[in-house]
């Protein structure tokens, strides 16, 4: 390492010392560098100076109404957070209820719809096609239910 190359890499780490951040033998190296350069020990002494200044500058302290915001604001946002979750949620569980509802109703509706026998008849076609009817509309029905709660529910929000 060349002697320009040793300053260069002494002075970048002057901030760090000024702030003392760092380890006793960077430390050590720095102090053994300044004891014989001139240069660098003036740099170190004005980063030094700079350092002390910051230390005794008064440290801004939020207002209690800035605090206060602050806080309702991240509660907000944790109980949004908390409410998308469990929104999440509760539609998966729709979702696997429905079909397991549509999966299961399928056997039912054949049995109601037509009494027993007509679980072995060939007209499969036609009942499939009325079950099917019947699912999509049980679906859509759903789904206009949870779009509109959801916009009833971010009007209250806004209201709020």
């Amino acid at each position: 390492m060349t002697r320009s190359d040793e300053h260069a890499e002494i002075r970048k780490q002057f901030p760090l010392l000024a702030a003392g951040t760092l380890d006793p033998n960077t430390e050590a190296r720095i102090a053994v560098h300044t004891a014989t350069c001139s240069s660098c020990a003036a740099e170190l002494g004005r980063w030094q100076l700079i350092s002390g200044g910051l230390r005794r500058l008064p440290t801004p302290q939020p207002s209690p109404e800035l605090y206060e915001r602050t806080r309702a604001m991240v509660a907000a946002h944790l109980a949004a957070r908390a409410e998308q979750r469990q929104n999440r949620l509760t539609l998966i569980l729709l979702v696997f209820f429905s079909w397991a509802v549509m999966l299961l109703g399928w056997p039912v509706f054949r049995v109601v719809s037509s009494g027993l026998i007509s679980v072995f008849d060939i007209r499969f076609r036609q009942l499939w096609l009325l079950f099917a009817t019947f699912s999509a509309l049980t679906w859509l029905a759903g789904g206009s239910a949870a779009a509109l709660l959801s916009v009833r529910h971010r009007q209250q929000r806004r209201l709020a």
